[in-house]
């Protein structure tokens, strides 16, 4: 189930966060130049996850893409290649991009699952904006955001939704497409973003709707994989095309009723699943580098440890 805010008001500025910059000129042409080393092409979209944004503050905001054009590979890869691929952005005031006020480049790696973050800076408070990406010879969907109110404002209206718990087998997205119709500010998602569950693990009455794919999400091909097929419904893609979103996990992300290194059920390993489920969400949610995983004691973050 999935659970919508209605409309509300804030006053006062957000809460400060780390800022990293990441910006471009805003004296830039509104076509994005083609990208990508001396290697060959590939020929397939690779923007099948579409767009986010998140984080806002009042002068920037995280821009997030993951390159994948076959999401639902098993290996957790997304189809792509062992290289690097150059990714372009561009952030405009109008959704033709006729006003380009910010605009670079990237580097999506394999070793991020070819995720892309990009922290924007220079951007005016409380103000719609519009991005994009390119990468090679593809273009990704317009994605719509909107920075934070300043420090010091107090506005007149703020509008929010909020989401949580939604469970891909138990029904379709369709309280999302409403979201994305309300084009709200600020888009707060309280968690339980994906179920770690087998198909028919955990049973709605009568039946459930929808089949996940793949065995209970333990590795970080599998959390990858879970991701990607959440991020494949089209109402999800539209709410997080609509607007930024804020995002704090909560059980299901990792393991059902899990605290600390103690998961549900006893479970060699534990903490090496754990590992795997947060860098599996980082590189799939709009975030910022401050909010990279960091470990200490022997949680092993490399590929090869994490399956």
């Amino acid at each position: 189930m999935i659970e919508l805010g209605r409309r509300a008001v804030l006053t006062g500025g957000t809460a400060s966060l780390a800022l990293a910059s990441a910006s471009g000129s805003p004296a830039q042409a509104n076509v994005l130049p083609a990208g990508g080393r001396s290697v060959a092409k590939d020929t397939r979209d690779p923007f099948t996850l579409g767009v986010a944004s998140g984080d806002p503050e009042p002068d920037g905001v995280v821009l997030w893409t993951r390159l994948a054009p076959e999401p639902l590979a098993f290996d957790g890869r997304g189809g792509m290649p062992s290289r690097e691929v150059r990714v372009d952005w561009q952030v405009a005031e109008d959704v033709e991009f006729r006003r380009v006020v910010r605009h670079g480049s990237v580097w999506a790696t394999p070793r991020k699952a070819h995720a892309v973050h990009v922290e924007v800076r220079g951007l005016r408070s409380e103000r719609e904006y519009f991005y994009r990406f390119r990468a090679e010879r593809h273009h990704s969907r317009v994605g719509r955001t909107r920075t934070a109110p300043g420090y010091e404002s107090s506005p007149s209206s703020f509008t929010v939704a909020a989401a949580s718990c939604a469970e891909y087998e138990h029904g379709f997205f369709t309280a999302y497409r409403r979201l994305a119709e309300e084009r709200p500010d600020l888009v707060l998602h309280l968690g339980d973003y994906l179920y770690e569950f087998r198909h028919n693990g955990f049973v709605a009455n009568p039946h459930n709707v929808r089949r996940t794919l793949g065995p209970e999400t333990v590795t970080l091909a599998g959390y990858r994989q879970r991701h990607g097929q959440y991020k494949s419904d089209p109402d999800l893609q539209a709410a997080h095309a609509a607007a930024p979103w804020s995002v704090i996990w909560d059980d299901h992300e990792v393991d059902g009723n899990w605290a600390g290194l103690h998961p549900e059920h006893p479970e060699p390993g534990f903490r090496h699943r754990r590992a795997a489920a947060f860098r599996a969400y980082y590189e799939n949610m709009p975030l910022r580098r401050s909010s990279v995983p960091r470990w200490r004691g022997d949680a092993d973050l490399s590929p090869g440890a994490l399956g």
